[in-house]
Parts: structure tokens; C-alpha cells; sequence
């Protein structure tokens, strides 16, 4: 039996590993127009989760931004295809889900054409009935924009048979905001204090399927 009707999910560092991009991309960012010092990898993980905008109000407060959209996009999509990979076990989790008549999305804080991409370079884009960019919504997460929207898709009007997936504070935010239930990935290099606990806490997908269906 189904416990959830629609299973909705951040893409980076919840589907898609991209650890390896936002580090490489951010440093050759910084190099090119920070301060002259390299950012650590420690500090470059933190920039999986917010918005490319308050990532570079951070680093380049005086910066261009349209010129660091442009050059963040430039350097970041060839690494895709280089060191993008996908969760263990996630596909044959993504899989079960569908054959039993789950609905499957993505919401994202990301470009609609990246995450398209993204998806697809890691082999996962068929398994999602909706992607939601950023530009998708009026107010990007932690509104809960993106739920409502795959929600009135899918004509479900229960929130309580809705499960929201994600790896940064902001993604329990947007759950909580969209009142329904959220599960927090664990499994990222990213340590946070959080001020709201999510409903569940995993740290793999199988741990997942034993949310979503009830074997009993």
C-alpha cells in the first residue's frame, strides 16, 4: 500500500550528486573575479541549496551578476557529464515508486532547462511526471510554490499524501511552508543546526521505500 500519492524532490544533493560541480564551479568563479584567495571545498558544499543569486550577493556583493550567471553556466555545464552521478540506489527506488502509481516530481531552486539536463545526464529524467525551475513559480522555495503547483497538476488535494525530499534547511522550510510532510536526506558533506525537524530523516533510498509503501 501506498502511504504517499505524490513524492516531490530537491534535485541537487537529494537526486543528483553535484557536489563535485558547485565545487569546481564556484572555485574557477572566484578565481576569475573574487579576491585573489581560492574558497574552500568546505565552503563551496554550502552553495548547493540557495539560489544562485544569494550565493553571489555573498561572494561578489559589487559583483556583475548577469556576467556571473553567464560564466557560472559556462564553467559548470561542461562538469556535468563529468562528475554528475546519481544516488545509490535511487533509481530502483524511483522505479518501484512509478510501477506502483506513485507521481514523481522535481522542485528546485534550478534552472528548468539545467535541471532537465541534469536529469538526463544521469539517467533519471523518464522516472518525473513534473520538473519545477525556478523560473516555474512566483516565489522560489522556501514558498511552497512548487508543491502547490505539482499538486494542482495531479489534482491531489490531500496533503497528507504528499512527501516532500530534500538535503538543506531550506527544503524542510519549503515542506512546512506547503504543509506537508518532509524527508531530510542526510548523506551530504553539508553539517546543519536545524531550527525545523523534518518528519523523516534517511540516509539512503532504501530507507526511503520503507517511508513510501507499507509492506504490511
Amino acid at each position: 500500500m501506498n502511504k504517499y500519492d505524490l513524492v516531490l524532490f530537491d534535485l541537487d544533493g537529494t537526486i543528483a550528486n553535484s557536489d563535485e560541480m558547485v565545487v569546481r564551479s564556484f572555485q574557477e568563479l572566484y578565481r576569475l573575479y573574487g579576491d585573489g584567495r581560492e574558497l574552500t571545498r568546505e565552503e563551496c558544499y554550502y552553495f548547493s541549496g540557495p539560489t544562485l543569486d544569494k550565493s553571489f550577493a555573498k561572494l561578489f556583493p559589487n559583483g556583475d551578476f548577469d556576467l556571473l550567471f553567464k560564466e557560472f553556466y559556462r564553467i559548470s555545464k561542461p562538469l556535468y557529464e563529468e562528475v554528475i552521478v546519481p544516488y545509490p540506489h535511487s533509481k530502483e527506488v524511483l522505479l518501484d515508486f512509478k510501477k506502483r502509481g506513485i507521481k514523481l516530481g522535481i522542485i528546485t531552486n534550478k534552472k528548468h532547462d539545467m535541471s532537465v539536463y541534469c536529469l538526463q545526464i544521469i539517467g533519471l529524467l523518464d522516472l518525473f511526471d513534473i520538473v519545477v525551475g525556478y523560473e516555474d513559480v512566483k516565489e522560489r522555495k522556501p514558498a511552497p510554490d512548487g508543491i502547490l503547483l505539482a499538486m494542482d497538476k495531479f489534482h491531489i488535494k490531500d496533503k497528507s499524501r504528499v512527501l516532500y525530499v530534500g538535503d538543506n534547511p531550506s527544503d524542510i522550510e519549503t515542506g512546512h511552508n506547503a504543509d506537508v510532510d518532509m524527508c531530510f536526506t542526510a548523506w551530504g558533506p553539508r553539517k546543519f543546526n536545524l531550527s525545523l525537524l523534518p518528519k523523516y530523516t534517511i540516509y539512503d533510498y532504501l530507507e526511503l521505500k520503507e517511508i513510501v509503501i507499507d509492506e504490511n
